[in-house]
């Protein structure tokens, strides 16, 4: 019975993601941070109802990376923008996580084999023209004319809403993204930016969570209570 409930569960969770077709990350189309403009192939790659100002971004294709956590602690990489960066100097892109694991994530660490994507510089997503942290002016303009840094709270400017993308960073490749305010949930997304081009080889290793086990242990107190009432019965 398990063998069919398992791929059940993530093929709504993924059906769930897909209909609501709006991205996950924030994308940004003009200003600078740091220095750094917004790359033409990042925009030209863009899918976006109505204008740039003030539309929306469809298919998560403000992500360079999307990470999603799936049910059995599965993990899935893919790349719903084809640039390499989102900025114009090519060593910066956005990552989006989604939890659809069944447990809340307060932590994960990625490793490049390729890059130092954690040897920040100055020009994350949310830094202000200058590259400081900010949550009021972002030095990027945004499609939608939102601002997506107003909860943003790594020192860095490199994190997202609630998210320190080199909390406890290990090395340049390896590092630590944690997420603030209670974790995120079950169902819930961030966002975060890296250095490096977008390395295809992004391993995510010791710090995710291990739904599987939420799971086992929700099922086993289910039968519990069931057996109970049997007995009352």
């Amino acid at each position: 019975m398990k063998k069919f409930l398992l791929p059940s569960a993530m093929l709504l969770a993924f059906a769930a993601h897909t209909m609501s077709a709006a991205s996950i990350c924030p994308a940004p189309y003009a200003g600078s941070v740091g220095a750094e403009g917004v790359s033409g192939t990042y925009t030209a790659d863009l899918q976006v109802t109505g204008t740039y100002a003030t539309g929306t971004v469809q298919n998560d294709t403000g992500c360079n990376v999307l990470i999603t956590f799936g049910a059995g602690g599965t993990v899935t990489t893919t790349f719903p923008n084809a640039a390499s960066s989102y900025d114009s100097g090519g060593d910066d892109n956005l990552i989006g996580i989604l939890n659809n694991s069944g447990a809340t994530i307060t932590s994960i660490t990625l490793t490049s084999s390729t890059d130092d994507i954690f040897a920040f510089d100055g020009d994350g997503i949310c830094g202000d023209v200058n590259g400081a942290q900010t949550t009021t002016v972002p030095g990027y303009t945004f499609v939608g004319g939102g601002n997506p840094c107003v909860n943003s709270t790594d020192p860095s400017g490199y994190g997202g809403p609630y998210t320190l993308a080199a909390a406890t960073n290990v090395s340049d490749m390896t590092g630590t993204i944690s997420f603030g305010n209670g974790g995120l949930g079950n169902g819930g997304s961030s966002f975060f930016s890296l250095e490096g081009p977008v390395d295809l080889n992004l391993q995510v290793g010791p710090g995710t969570p291990e739904p599987a086990t939420f799971s086992l242990m929700g099922i086993a107190m289910c039968g519990l209570l069931l057996v109970r009432r049997i007995r009352k019965v």
